[in-house]
């Protein structure tokens, strides 16, 4: 069997959605050696194949990314003899070339949600060209069970048999079992973006300043969109000197911030999984979230929730941790069921779910 892969999205600031595809390639070139793989992009991208049965296609085209993938991805496809083409980015080509079928990643419904969050040319291209894709893709595979009900509640017209469940993962070799001394700071990661509600959780910090409480804070990730509101407020904030922005990070930063800090407070207003709770669960770290959030499904009683639309609750839960510093590391209890929960969402795990689909489409196609 060929299978194709639209990887433009590897060409991408995205942060999340490379780490989705790089990490189920990774596990792919592991475990199959039987299946030819294509990956098809409009220009080279940095990540590098070490399996012979996979290869790429570059284009070199000055079409726009989502205009290559419309009407040249559809006939390299039928030219290289694709049987299934996945989508990994939320869109895929809407014209079918025949014999080829088709599978599509489910990330989120921020475009339905929270549309004005979004930067608008990424708004209007998903708004167009990934709810058509729902409707003339074979497979729909879900991140997470939320994303699931999400697809069924905007979209009821589509089928249900069409959907899959693959949670996202991570990776087994960065599980920490003993963990490092905790030190006295908040920790968040992510794109400074409207999504992640930063402003309320400095308001929630101020909040906490003024009863004399006074947590620091580091911030990672890339500085995002749109967040002119979160650095004025900051900038005549009594807790600006308290927090730290600290841009991007390599990943084993990334985890020495997850295992020293003293909770890592997530207070984003919408995600379709929210992959930085899970590494910081991995590694260690007590996790406060936004309530009714697809983190739930992960964390359960492990995670500490509040209202992300209100600053007074994520106070709270802050105020909780720092009142009960025993809450700051897991009990034996817990961390068995942390370690549970580990071993439950690897990419391994994903990447032998997602192999399975492609050759169960491509042989009830035949």
């Amino acid at each position: 069997m060929r299978i194709g892969i639209d990887v433009k999205l590897l060409r991408s600031n995205s942060a999340g959605l490379k780490v989705y595809l790089e990490s189920l390639l990774d596990e792919l070139q592991k475990i199959d050696y039987t299946n030819e793989y294509i990956l098809f992009s409009p220009s080279p991208v940095a990540y590098r194949l070490f399996a012979t049965n996979f290869s790429y296609h570059i284009s070199k085209t000055k079409l726009p990314g989502i205009l290559w993938q419309q009407f040249e991805l559809p006939s390299l496809a039928k030219e290289h003899k694709i049987d299934v083409c996945w989508g990994p980015e939320q869109t895929l080509f809407l014209r079918r070339p025949k014999g080829i079928c088709k599978i599509l990643t489910v990330h989120d419904f921020v475009y339905r949600r929270f549309p004005k969050t979004m930067e608008r040319s990424v708004r209007t291209i998903t708004q167009y060209y990934g709810t058509r894709s729902l409707s003339k893709s074979d497979i729909l595979l879900c991140i997470s069970n939320f994303t699931a009900r999400e697809l069924k509640k905007f979209y009821p017209s589509i089928p249900k048999q069409k959907l899959r469940i693959i949670p996202n993962g991570i990776s087994s070799q960065n599980t920490i079992q003993e963990p490092l001394p905790k030190e006295d700071f908040l920790f968040f990661t992510g794109s400074m973006e409207p999504r992640k509600n930063l402003p309320r959780l400095i308001q929630a910090l101020e909040i906490l300043h003024a009863k004399g409480v006074s947590p620091k804070l580091k911030i990672a990730g890339p500085a995002g969109w749109h967040n002119k509101a979160f650095h004025d407020l900051l900038e005549n904030s009594p807790v600006q000197d308290s927090i730290e922005i600290l841009g991007f990070v390599c990943s084993e930063e990334l985890q020495k911030l997850y295992r020293t800090c003293k909770g890592f407070v997530f207070p984003t207003l919408y995600e379709g999984f929210g992959l930085p709770a899970l590494e910081a669960l991995q590694n260690g770290a007590r996790v406060l979230v936004s309530k009714d959030s697809p983190m739930q499904e992960f964390l359960g009683t492990l995670g500490i929730y509040f209202d992300p639309n209100n600053p007074e609750s994520i106070a709270q839960a802050i105020e909780d941790l720092y009142a009960h510093p025993e809450k700051v590391s897991y009990s034996e209890k817990e961390n068995k069921k942390r370690l549970s929960v580990i071993k439950r969402y690897s990419w391994e795990h994903a990447a032998k779910k997602l192999k399975a689909i492609f050759e169960k489409l491509h042989a009830e196609a035949k």
